[in-house]
């Protein structure tokens, strides 16, 4: 289910393919592209896919949420992966209760997170995030595949949770693809937008099962 396509430092992904899981703490300074799926999912039964007008930053704050919103950044951001969900062939809508797939992206800003999961967000305890009750009546969260993130400053993350299931208090938001983004800092740490737009690309490329 996993794909790792490292575009730099080829020593730091031969140390790695091996691992079963790669440990993208050890990876915080390359340019990297990590994708999973949940393989038991039909990519192609998905039409359309809402994604919210901001993106989310996780930082080390405990007061209140912060996005991103209506900056050069955060639209090229948004845009690009609208284009690779449109390239897979799914349609954008703008009524999220439409949506068969809900796209959140987060931006890490400045986290030392670290958690083992395969039921609650990496970020959980963390503050106003991204939360199940956003897209509807939901009792929690499933990754139906187990992870290990180490996430380091200045990575991009992006969700597809599936919006077609039976909504409940006892109904579980799934997560049925991620990619996680790293090495996309210029050297002020300000965000290099033209590797933004090419590392989400290419996590699309490497997910030729999300597909309509």
């Amino acid at each position: 289910m996993r794909k790792v396509i490292p575009m730099l430092f080829a020593a730091a992904l031969l140390a790695t393919a091996c691992e079963k899981t790669p440990d993208t703490g050890n990876l915080d300074d390359d340019y990297l592209v990590y994708t999973n799926y949940d393989d038991d999912t039909n990519f192609a039964k998905f039409t359309t896919f809402y994604v919210p007008d901001s993106v989310l930053i996780i930082d080390n704050s405990s007061n209140k949420p912060k996005y991103l919103y209506g900056t050069p950044a955060s639209d090229i951001i948004i845009a690009s992966y609208v284009k690779g969900m449109e390239s897979a062939g799914y349609v954008r809508t703008l009524d999220k209760s439409e949506a068969d797939l809900g796209l959140q992206v987060s931006y890490v800003e400045e986290t030392y997170k670290f958690r083992y999961y395969n039921n609650y967000p990496w970020w959980y305890g963390y503050p106003w995030y991204w939360n199940f009750s956003y897209w509807g009546d939901w009792g929690g969260w499933h990754w139906p595949y187990d992870i290990t993130y180490s996430y380091s400053t200045g990575s991009l993350l992006g969700e597809l949770v599936d919006l077609t299931l039976p909504e409940g208090t006892s109904k579980q938001l799934k997560v049925v693809w991620s990619s996680y983004i790293s090495g996309l800092l210029n050297g002020d740490g300000s965000l290099n937008t033209t590797e933004v737009t090419q590392s989400i690309g290419q996590a699309f490329s490497q997910s030729a099962y999300l597909k309509k």
